[in-house]
């Protein structure tokens, strides 16, 4: 989706679009989309600075962190982004970072393209430790059984090799 800036000088404009599959593609390969995003939003220009806010809402799907099932996961994070010309940016960068800088960014030419903007915020969104439940129980990890569906036969128990010798002691075993 491309904002061209010429219709833009001195007003808010509403920003609304609707992507179609394939139109937006996630660089981790982890996170699938189920459903293309939708942005709904707002537009700003004044000067050379661009203000764009809003509300990215998609649904994706990966893997569980411990038995790796597939689950689905709905995704609805706001934005706000400001996009500066690459004077602009030159004419900041001898004053001190700021946190609002953090959401700062560089456009060229006549129009921005937020597709970007909008994978990153879907990405951003996906939390760190994903679970199918709360209390996953994960995979076993010498026979790949799920322990959700019922315990394996496998003997679980790890000795550390450090402790080995120690163990032939308390067990009477020279």
């Amino acid at each position: 989706m491309r904002i061209e800036l010429a219709n833009l000088e001195g007003s808010k404009t509403r920003l609304s679009h609707q992507y179609s599959d394939g139109e937006i593609v996630l660089e981790d390969t982890r996170v699938q989309l189920i459903s293309p995003p939708s942005v709904v939003g707002n537009v700003s220009k004044t000067g050379t600075v661009v203000k764009v806010s809003g509300q990215v809402v998609a649904r994706v799907q990966l893997e569980c962190d411990r038995c790796l099932k597939p689950i689905e996961l709905p995704i609805d994070s706001a934005f706000k982004v400001e996009y500066v010309s690459p004077e602009e940016y030159q004419s900041q960068q001898d004053a001190e970072l700021t946190e609002e800088d953090l959401d700062l960014t560089v456009f060229y030419g006549e129009e921005i393209d937020v597709d970007a903007m909008v994978a990153e915020e879907v990405l951003l969104a996906v939390p760190d430790h994903r679970l199918c439940k709360e209390d996953c129980k994960g995979i076993c990890p010498t026979c790949g059984a799920d322990r959700n569906s019922g315990n394996c036969a496998c003997d679980t128990e790890e000795i550390d090799p450090r402790w080995s010798g120690l163990k032939k002691l308390v067990n009477g075993k020279s």
